[in-house]
């Protein structure tokens, strides 16, 4: 008799790092609500850190997760990514560019470089390059995002940041962290399932589903459960690598640098705060002292750390899942760092995953699937890394000599005769690399197609130069209303200072909560309360002060319904916030266990004349939470001009189709047709009208705090035509907001 699966409850996730919290975030954020999961990890076992280029797969993960992107990029130091400068690859002296996105327009039955090679052959065609935005504004150091997606791009950005900052992301949604080193693998004398994770102080953490992320070591995956791992060192040459970081030396460029020399390769990767360095390269070929050597003569700007040397076998496990565990990240297989594809392969293993998890218990049938899907698609990038070093015009060295003449696998080794002969590229469904990156790198390697499709020979010379010229100008002005790259970081998304030895936020102020501070209560005339908490902070002036010194940095972001701009609070602040929230007022107000929070200065500052029907009515906070959760939210006044306004609150007179259909105008039409509609003219809704009366007032005082419900309706008490000037004048109506996302009790 067959024995039923063990039904999955409880997750334990082996290592933290980028692969770690990666997981963590992806199955918290999807499927938490019905599992319990634990991540175990050691402060003192390091990780790797050093992959910190991505390519644009990325946002489908960041979509998943509901990620704000200012947010993302600042908590990283990230900046922004259109391709990889591939320098001396096909030959010394000689560079190309992999761009993200498309070149062109193609047809149906041909893509856009048949045409272009068309048009070279009759002398019609510029550079390939020439007609691709990302290409262009790239080398032009230019970039911004543009609407209906554009611009293709990526980031570049600090992979330790980033799973600090996916960490924070996932214990918001329930994960929990455990602090400790693993010890020993406990595995089921019966099944060889893995049972529970012994940690050093002798905790044991038991689950019914493993998740291995501890790195090349492969503890589960490879030590317990004793899975063979495939070496592909005969095509991937390169074992080691050797890693640094230095200030910054100019304004990042929008791009990766990959610069060939004899015995591998150099990357340089721009961050907001550093540059990232290191080198690719084959202990077959130099030494790893000549290698540290060779970084050191090559980079810019001051050395941070020393260079740390990491050790690889390019390869994969041949089953990245066994029994009740699966490897992700490192600990499933390494290729190399050329196309920056570590991440989205972490990223592919966590989405495969999520497919295909065993809510009912471990089926073999899961297990093939997971396991042929994870082989086909990796194979594929391989073959796409292997591309670069095999095809090069090359002699100066035994190392490209040898990759020259290594014998590649099959497929690709048709697809590299297919389009020398044909120019075509045929792919499978799904792969990831589309056909105009290896139309890029196939040429930019250096192949020359014998031929192209005949279809290109159905337009005359007139025709054929106005297609192709119109792309190339349509290229050329999207290109010209471009910022420059750093122009638009620092508009968009400027990063806080940090400490370039620690990695920890500059010193500066932070939110001392006065610990004899009284919480007194208000009672609206709807029953409900809000709280209010005066002389809050013990040093409210330092906060002031770290206002007035960013005060460059806020911004009115676009399409915000707030009449003002905004800075998003220090962690050092909102921790402090989070932290008075969840002892003092979270059970107060109704809110079960926190999903996370987020907070900003602000200020208001815009003409009542000009305020769009949302700004002219009072608001909730919680139009965009899930089912079963809640949201909270707190004003921290940091103002002493108290005529300049509090917080009132409002209750709607209207049935509740009625308020829904409201609020749905007031985010639709225009601020002529709402008026017309509803006799609400431009300016701060401060007193009752027919469609929402007064509750209750809070008044503004130096240095109070209040904190209600998020789902009373509210606004702020704007005394605009009699204080104008001082909302306008210095910090004005400086305040901190706050919203703190819970779980509604059961």
């Amino acid at each position: 008799m067959t024995t039923a699966p063990k039904p999955i409850r409880r997750v334990v996730i082996a290592g933290g790092g980028t692969a770690g919290w990666m997981v963590a975030a992806g199955l918290s954020k999807c499927l938490g609500k019905h599992y319990d999961i634990r991540l175990v990890e050691s402060e003192e076992i390091g990780t790797v850190g050093v992959g910190e280029a991505t390519i644009p797969t990325l946002h489908i993960l960041h979509e998943i997760l509901d990620l704000d992107e200012r947010e993302f990029i600042q908590a990283t130091q990230a900046t922004f990514k259109l391709g990889i400068s591939f320098e001396n690859w096909r030959n010394v002296g000689e560079n190309y560019f992999h761009s993200f996105g498309k070149t062109g327009k193609g047809h149906w039955t041909a893509g856009f470089h048949h045409f272009w090679l068309e048009g070279r052959k009759r002398g019609l065609a510029s550079d390939y390059g020439d007609y691709c935005l990302e290409l262009r504004a790239g080398l032009d150091n230019r970039f911004a995002t543009l609407p209906d997606n554009g611009i293709n791009y990526a980031y570049h950005f600090d992979a330790t940041l980033y799973g600090q900052y996916l960490r924070r992301f996932s214990e918001a949604l329930g994960v929990q962290r455990i602090e400790g080193k693993i010890a020993k693998v406990h595995t089921d004398a019966a099944s060889g399932d893995i049972t529970g994770l012994q940690l050093d102080g002798g905790a044991l953490v038991e689950g019914d589903f493993f998740i291995d992320c501890t790195g090349m070591r492969a503890l589960l995956i490879g030590e317990t459960l004793g899975v063979p791992y495939e070496s592909w060192s005969h095509w991937l040459p390169c074992d080691s690598a050797l890693a640094v970081q230095t200030t910054l030396v100019g304004e990042p460029v929008p791009y990766t640098r990959a610069i060939a020399h004899p015995w591998g390769w150099q990357w340089r990767i721009p961050l907001q705060h550093r540059v990232g360095n290191g080198v690719v390269f084959s202990s077959k070929h130099i030494s790893d002292d000549d290698a540290k050597a060779a970084l050191l003569a090559n980079i810019e700007g001051e050395v941070l750390r020393q260079p740390r040397v990491i050790k690889f076998t390019p390869g994969q496990r041949e089953q990245v899942w066994k029994k009740n565990c699966v490897a992700i990240g490192l600990a499933s297989g390494f290729l190399e760092p050329i196309e920056s594809t570590s991440i989205h392969l972490i990223q592919k293993g966590l989405t495969r995953l999520i497919e295909l998890f065993p809510t009912d218990g471990v089926r073999q049938s899961d297990i093939d699937e997971y396991n042929r899907q994870t082989q086909e698609a990796i194979e594929v990038v391989r073959d796409f890394i292997i591309l670069h070093y095999h095809v090069n015009n090359r002699t100066d060295s035994a190392f490209w000599r040898d990759c020259c003449e290594m014998d590649v696998p099959p497929l690709l080794k048709h697809r590299i005769q297919h389009f020398r002969d044909t120019a075509r590229i045929m792919l499978n469904q799904g792969e990831l690399f589309a056909e105009n990156s290896w139309v890029q790198v196939m040429m930019g390697q250096g192949i020359t197609p014998a031929s192209h499709h005949p279809i290109t020979r159905n337009m005359d010379n007139r025709n054929l130069a106005e297609f192709l010229g119109d792309i190339r100008k349509d290229v050329a002005r999207t290109l010209m209303k471009l910022p420059k790259h750093q122009q638009f970081i620092d508009g968009f998304c400027p990063a806080p200072k940090l400490d370039l030895v620690t990695n920890k936020p500059v010193v500066g102020p932070e939110l001392r909560i006065n610990p004899n501070a009284r919480l007194e209560t208000v009672q609206l005339s709807n029953g409900a309360t809000v709280y209010v908490v005066d002389d809050f902070a013990q040093d409210p002036e330092a906060l002031l002060a770290l206002a007035q010194a960013q005060a460059g940095q806020f911004e009115a972001p676009a399409g915000h319904p707030y009449p003002g701009p905004q800075l998003a609070l220090p962690d050092g602040i909102a921790g402090a916030l989070g932290g008075y929230f969840e002892q003092h007022l979270r059970p107060r107000l109704g809110a079960g266990p926190g999903l996370g929070m987020f907070g900003r200065f602000s200020r208001v500052t815009q003409d009542a004349t000009t305020l769009d029907p949302r700004q002219r009515i009072c608001h909730r906070d919680d139009s965009a939470i899930g089912p079963g959760e809640v949201i909270s939210a707190s004003v921290h006044y940091l103002f002493k001009d108290e005529q300049l306004g509090g917080t009132v609150f409002f209750r709607s007179l209207m049935s509740d189709a009625e308020t829904r259909q409201f609020m749905r105008d007031s985010n639709t039409l225009n601020g002529s047709a709402f008026s017309d509609k509803y006799g609400i003219a431009p300016g701060y809704m401060t007193e009752s009208n027919r469609y929402f009366e007064v509750i209750g007032r809070v008044p503004a005082k130096w240095n109070r705090a209040i904190f209600y419900s998020g789902s009373i309706f509210h606004t702020g008490d704007i005394n605009w035509p009699a204080a104008k000037a001082g909302y306008q004048t210095g910090m004005g109506r400086l305040t901190i907001n706050a919203f703190f996302k819970s779980r509604r009790p059961a």
